[in-house]
């Protein structure tokens, strides 16, 4: 069964936006299989209020939005109340994430589908799982699978690309495809970004993905080759 990990540069990259426009757009070209989208760890989540009040918005939740297929149960498979890094948020509760867990988790899950299975990690490539892991290693332990970095069209990309690739590196493993998310905040470098990033060495992106695209035309090329895996 084909499964993608989305990645990111850094913590609030766009890897949400993506991932739920990712999913929508595969379910659409793809439509006699299912294509699920999983955040198997989360932080941030509280439930209900007393008053009624709705909880704060959850990334697992609306990737069920555009799912299409069994979602693993719970999911997100691991979730947390204080919006801080996994590892942390862990220990508060003096549990423990482990890379192989989710990857067990994952695979009973992977059971049940015929498919695509996209995950998204919380945080950036190498925001902690706990004092040993990080996203990369539970990247490595779903493998096989699709790599995906997200990185903003924003001042800094470069950096941040190289930055991440170079430490990538050295696990013996680069992305399959880079993308850049519109930034929340436009600057100057917006729009030339994706055109300086293979002028300075580093891999041309895949796709653009602006906020408030559905994501149809700019993810077009990815799909395409999703669709050949």
């Amino acid at each position: 069964m084909p499964r993608l990990v989305i990645l990111g540069t850094g913590t609030g990259v766009g890897k949400s936006y993506f991932a739920q426009r990712l999913v929508r757009a595969l379910a659409a070209a793809a439509p006699d299989v299912d294509v699920v989208g999983v955040k198997p760890v989360e932080t941030g989540i509280t439930r209900r209020g007393l008053d009624g009040s709705p909880p704060p918005r959850s990334d697992a939740k609306a990737l069920e939005r555009f799912s299409r297929g069994t979602l693993p149960r719970p999911h997100p498979l691991i979730a947390f109340s204080p919006a801080v890094s996994p590892h942390l948020a862990a220990r508060l509760a003096k549990k423990r994430i482990t890379a192989r867990e989710l990857a067990r988790l994952l695979a009973i899950h992977d059971a049940t589908l015929r498919g695509w299975q996209i995950i998204e990690t919380a945080g950036g490539a190498f925001s902690p799982l706990n004092s040993q892991e990080c996203n990369v290693d539970l990247a490595r332990a779903l493998d096989p699978s699709i790599w995906v970095v997200v990185a903003p069209d924003a001042l800094g990309v470069l950096h941040d690309v190289r930055a991440t690739l170079t430490a990538m590196r050295a696990c013996a493993r680069r992305p399959d495809y880079l993308v850049l998310s519109a930034a929340r905040r436009r600057d100057a470098s917006s729009g030339t970004n994706a055109a300086e990033l293979p002028r300075v060495g580093l891999p041309k992106p895949i796709a653009v993905l602006a906020r408030g695209d559905d994501g149809s035309k700019a993810l077009a090329p990815l799909i395409r080759r999703l669709l050949r895996t």
